[in-house]
């Protein structure tokens, strides 16, 4: 007879709540522990039970035979084989948006200054210099791709007809955003992986169409933060999996991010001044209704994007925010949200329910006119054809906003509305948890991103 915990799941399997349909398998075989996650097809009770038996003996046999990837991975492999792992036994658990900065950080950070090393021979102090090193010399530089000029002229004498998409079709069918193609045709920086793909859809060898140069970008203190939490997530995996007894991670000094790296935000006498030049500056309905949500119900740009009308109970005043619109392995798609925490209702104000009642007659209008061009996926903040919005467009936005109105903050972006979101409410003496409760996030995020905001603020709970 099958053996089976409380939860009905067999006995070493366990579902992954905030990831449905996705389970991990944990086995001790011989003293080490091993683990892997499986995405289920059945939802039936009894094939799904059946489903998960039969994958998790067979997860326990690779082990036994010694053919399971991890098991191949000790402290003596090197940093290299471990990055390989890594990104193999965590796929199915991260949004794939972190997979894409994850790759990009080993490939481009990471791997060029560690690879070599075996995982044993990694310490703490050697982390503390190489984040210090990424700092100080800007990252070192990178390969970048530029089309050369010649190239530049074959791709617009080969551009698909404006009837059949021109460039943005390109863009589509390569996978790549809109915005970065047109500044690639212009010839701007890319990486190999995106410059290989523009060669062989023209037909041109990548030595014929790009040039290969260095690039020196600046790092900030707050990305090479962001570098040192991908370092930690894989040593973390290693301590779990007994490859290490400890991440040396651990123990390094991180940079400190300091007032320089505060992001922008627009306070509560600029908040007026923004949503004055919002209705003055010629742009698009869809991207004016998004900026507006995510500056007064603190949404992050894909939260935004993703809305549906579905979405929104006008009769109670209410708007679920269910999904997100992010950029996936195969392009831009309706993804889950960030965490567990993102999925929340929030009370929609009179002036946003106008607001969005409003949008919902001019969009009406606006599709009928379109005819049969119009995408209808239900989305309140689409594209111009009903599809789903790049990202680059709300950025686009701002910065129009931000030169016509010298009077606000330079250095404006989607995710400083959010931020001026958190700081109005607790400028206006919201706690901790009620803004984290609105905000989808954590108190402990909260607190650290906001500890100069809370401090002395009065308390206050939303009513």
């Amino acid at each position: 007879m099958t053996k089976t915990t409380k939860s009905g799941l067999p006995v070493g399997v366990t579902e992954q709540t905030n990831r449905p349909g996705l389970y991990r398998f944990r086995v001790m075989v011989r003293g080490k522990a091993y683990s892997e996650y499986y995405r289920a097809t059945e939802t039936g009770k009894k094939k799904l039970q059946s489903e998960l038996q039969k994958a998790i003996d067979d997860f326990k046999n690779r082990v036994d035979c010694g053919q399971l990837k991890s098991g191949d991975i000790s402290d003596k492999s090197t940093f290299a084989q471990a990055v390989e792992w890594f990104t193999g036994v965590h796929k199915l658990e991260t949004r794939e948006s972190t997979q894409r900065t994850d790759n990009y950080i080993f490939e481009h950070y990471l791997i060029p200054r560690l690879g070599n090393y075996k995982l044993k021979e990694i310490t703490a102090p050697m982390v503390t210099k190489l984040l210090a090193e990424l700092l100080d010399n800007r990252g070192g530089g990178r390969r970048v791709y530029a089309a050369k000029p010649g190239f530049i002229e074959l791709m617009h004498e080969k551009k698909p007809s404006w009837t059949a998409g021109g460039f943005n079709l390109v863009a589509r069918e390569l996978g790549i955003n809109i915005s970065n193609f047109a500044r690639q045709r212009r010839g701007g920086n890319c990486d190999k992986e995106i410059a290989e793909k523009i060669a062989k859809y023209f037909g041109v060898p990548l030595a014929t169409a790009f040039e290969k140069k260095a690039d020196i970008k600046s790092l900030s203190a707050a990305y090479v933060g962001r570098i040192s939490s991908t370092l930690s997530a894989l040593f973390t995996a290693c301590v779990k999996n007994s490859i290490l007894l400890q991440s040396p991670v651990t123990n390094a000094t991180k940079p400190r991010i300091g007032e320089h790296d505060t992001p922008a935000y627009l306070d509560n006498i600029q908040i007026p001044i923004f949503l004055d030049a919002l209705n003055d500056v010629a742009i698009d309905n869809s991207v004016r209704v998004a900026l507006t949500l995510m500056l007064r119900l603190g949404l992050r740009s894909g939260e935004a994007r993703g809305i549906r009308w579905i979405d929104v109970d006008f009769n109670s005043g209410v708007v679920s925010i269910e999904k997100n619109c992010g950029k996936t392995l195969a392009g831009l798609a309706l993804t889950e949200l960030k965490t567990k925490r993102s999925r929340r209702k929030l009370s929609l104000e009179p002036v946003l329910r106008n607001m969005l009642l409003e949008h919902k007659r001019w969009q009406r209008e606006y599709s009928f006119a379109l005819g049969d061009k119009w995408q209808d996926n239900d989305l309140i903040c689409p594209n111009t054809t009903g599809g789903l919005m790049v990202n680059m467009v709300p950025h686009t936005a701002i910065k129009r906003i931000c030169n016509a109105r010298k009077d606000l903050p330079s250095g404006l972006h989607p995710h400083s509305l959010r931020h001026s979101f958190v700081s109005a409410l607790i400028a206006d003496g919201y706690d901790a948890t009620t803004v984290a409760d609105l905000a989808g996030d954590t108190v402990a995020v909260i607190s650290k991103h906001y500890a100069h905001r809370l401090l002395g603020a009065p308390r206050r709970r939303y009513g």
